[in-house]
């Protein structure tokens, strides 16, 4: 894990944030803590990408564009982002 110090945030957000971990987890991706309250990072074969978990939403940066950030699952659709996720990684877009 992070040995980061974490901000607190709500309780929906944690909830969250541990079942995309399980979810990557389930399918065989390491997954830790970001550097942001609220994101994981998911890691195969030196890839990583990285989500966050912000007002009930998954985000993370666009392609090309680091700053801008899309919207990639809402609050629950951690099992299909997780499936995203590892397609992704695996190189399997």
């Amino acid at each position: 894990m992070n040995d980061a110090p974490r901000t607190p945030f709500a309780p929906e957000a944690e909830a969250a944030v541990l079942a995309l971990h399980s979810a990557l987890r389930r399918r065989g991706i390491a997954a830790r803590d970001g550097d942001l309250p609220g994101s994981v990072r998911a890691e195969y074969a030196g890839r990583h990408v990285t989500v966050r978990y912000v007002d009930h939403r998954w985000w993370r940066p666009m392609w090309g564009e680091p700053h801008v950030t899309v919207p990639v699952a809402h609050e629950g659709g951690e099992d299909h982002l997780a499936r995203d996720l590892v397609s992704e990684l695996l190189g399997r877009l």
